[in-house]
C-alpha cells in the first residue's frame, strides 16, 4: 500500500505532487535535496548573466549601427529603431519602451528629448497613386532639443517638432509644430505656448 511522507495510507493533498498541479514535480524535485537547490541557483545565475551580458552587446551593436549617437542615451531593450543608418541621436535623449523608430527617410532627435512609450516615430510613407504605392517615399523628421512626446505619441513622416515643445499622450503630428508648444489631439493642433 502507497504511504504519502506523513505516513497517512492514502495520498494525502500536502504530498501528492499531482495535486500541486503541473509545476509540482518540478517542486519536488528541486526542493528534495539541498544539491538541487544549490544548481537551480547557480543555473538561474549562469541565465541571468547570459541576458545581462546580451543586453549589454545588443545595445552597443545598435549604438553602432546608428548615423551618429551622443553620450548618455538610453535606448530600452523593448524600443525598435529599424533604418538605423538613417536615425541620429544627440546627447541624453531617452527613448523609452515600445517605441518604433522607422528612420529609413532620416530621422534627427535633438539632445535631452524624452520619448515615452509606445511612441511611433516613422520617416517613410507612401504614394497616393497605386501604381507608385508599392514604393517608399522618405521624407526626414526632425525632433529639435528638450522636447518631449508623449505616451503613444505619432510623428509622422516630414514634420519638424521645434524646440522645447511637448507632444501630448496619443497625439499625432501631422505638421510642423512651432518651438516652445503644448500640442494634443488628432490630428496635433496646438494649444498653448509654453514658458522657457
Amino acid at each position: 500500500m502507497w504511504r504519502c511522507c506523513c505516513n497517512h495510507e492514502r495520498r494525502c493533498p500536502a504530498c501528492d505532487p499531482r495535486s500541486q498541479g503541473d509545476l509540482g514535480f518540478v517542486y519536488l524535485f528541486l526542493t528534495r535535496s539541498a544539491e538541487y537547490i544549490v544548481l537551480g541557483q547557480l543555473i538561474f545565475r549562469c541565465a541571468d548573466k547570459f541576458l545581462e551580458l546580451y543586453e549589454t552587446y545588443r545595445q552597443a551593436k545598435l549604438v553602432k549601427s546608428l548615423r551618429s549617437c551622443g553620450s548618455r542615451v538610453l535606448i530600452s531593450p523593448d524600443a525598435r529603431i529599424w533604418g538605423t543608418r538613417g536615425v541620429t541621436l544627440e546627447d541624453d535623449v531617452v527613448i523609452n519602451a515600445f517605441t518604433h523608430v522607422f528612420g529609413g527617410g532620416g530621422v534627427h532627435i535633438g539632445a535631452r528629448t524624452l520619448i515615452s512609450t509606445g511612441c511611433s516615430i516613422a520617416s517613410i510613407t507612401h504614394s497616393e497613386q497605386i501604381a507608385t504605392r508599392h514604393y517608399g517615399i522618405e521624407l526626414p523628421v526632425t525632433i529639435e532639443e528638450d522636447c518631449w512626446l508623449g505616451a503613444g505619441a505619432i510623428v509622422l513622416p516630414g514634420v519638424r517638432v521645434g524646440r522645447g515643445s511637448i507632444i501630448g499622450a496619443g497625439a499625432v503630428v501631422t505638421k510642423d509644430i512651432p518651438p516652445l508648444s503644448l500640442a494634443v489631439g488628432v490630428p496635433a493642433r496646438v494649444v498653448r505656448r509654453i514658458t522657457p
